[in-house]
C-alpha cells in the first residue's frame, strides 16, 4: 500500500468557513485534543490499540478502510480494538480545495459522546467509499452520518456546518505527531501500535491478525 506525503512547500493557503462559532468540545479526544478515540468502554482495556493517521482525500487511506474497515468495526464492537484517528488536511493544498478541512471538521462534530465507536467507524468507511475530487458538502456528510447511526441532533450540527476544530492547527499538530512516530515515511495512512510504540507494516496482509493473536 502506498502513501500520500505532505507538500513541503505550499504557495496557496486554503481555508474553510463554518456557519457558526459554536464549538462542541466535550468529545472523546486525545489529551492534546487532536485525535478522536474510538473504543467500547475504556480504550486502555483493548488488547490492540492503534493510532491511525489519515487525510480524508488520501486514496490509500480509502484503500485501507476498504480492506480493513469492517474488521475494525467488528473488533471495536467486541472490545478487542481501540482506534485513535488523527485527521490531517495537507491534501487540500495539493488539490486546491477545502475538502479535507470540511470533512475533518464534520468528523470532530461526529465525535460526540452520543456517538458509538461503531457508528463513527461506519461514517469513516462511508466517507471513504464516496471519495470524489469535489468531495461531499455538509448536507451529504450529515446524511451519511444519520445512515451510520449518528444521532440526529449531531447530524444536524454537521449539516449546519458548525465549528468543531481549527483545521490548520489540527493538521500542524497531527503532522508533528506523525513526524515523531514515523520519521522515515511520514505519509498517510500510517498505522501506529500504541502498545509496542512501533509503526505497523500494513503491507503485510496478516498484520491485523498478528496484532490480535
Amino acid at each position: 500500500m502506498r502513501s500520500c506525503l505532505r507538500l513541503l512547500a505550499v504557495t496557496t493557503l486554503w481555508s474553510v468557513t463554518f456557519v457558526t462559532a459554536t464549538a462542541y468540545a466535550d468529545v472523546p479526544r486525545t489529551p492534546d485534543g487532536n485525535g478522536v478515540i474510538l473504543a467500547s468502554g475504556w480504550s486502555g482495556a483493548a488488547p490492540v490499540q492503534l493510532e491511525i493517521f489519515c487525510d480524508p482525500q488520501c486514496p490509500y487511506c480509502a484503500q485501507l478502510e476498504s480492506t480493513y474497515g469492517d474488521r475494525f468495526a467488528g473488533d471495536l464492537a467486541s472490545g478487542r480494538l481501540a482506534v485513535t484517528y488523527r485527521w490531517l488536511t495537507f491534501l487540500d493544498a495539493k488539490h486546491h480545495n477545502d475538502v479535507s478541512a470540511l470533512i475533518s471538521n464534520a468528523l470532530f462534530l461526529a465525535a460526540d459522546p452520543t456517538t458509538s465507536a461503531t457508528a463513527y467507524q461506519a461514517l469513516v468507511q462511508d466517507l471513504y467509499r464516496h471519495q470524489s475530487p469535489d468531495g461531499p458538502n455538509n448536507s451529504d456528510i450529515a446524511a451519511m452520518a444519520r445512515e451510520s447511526g449518528v444521532a440526529a441532533v449531531v447530524a444536524d450540527r454537521i449539516a449546519a456546518g458548525d465549528y468543531a476544530v481549527d483545521a490548520a492547527a489540527l493538521n500542524e499538530a497531527n503532522q508533528a505527531r506523525l513526524d515523531e512516530v514515523n520519521p522515515a515515511d511520514p505519509g498517510t495512512p500510517t498505522v501506529y501500535d500504541l502498545k509496542t510504540n512501533r509503526v505497523v507494516d500494513i503491507q503485510d496482509p496478516g498484520w491485523l491478525d498478528a496484532l490480535s493473536s
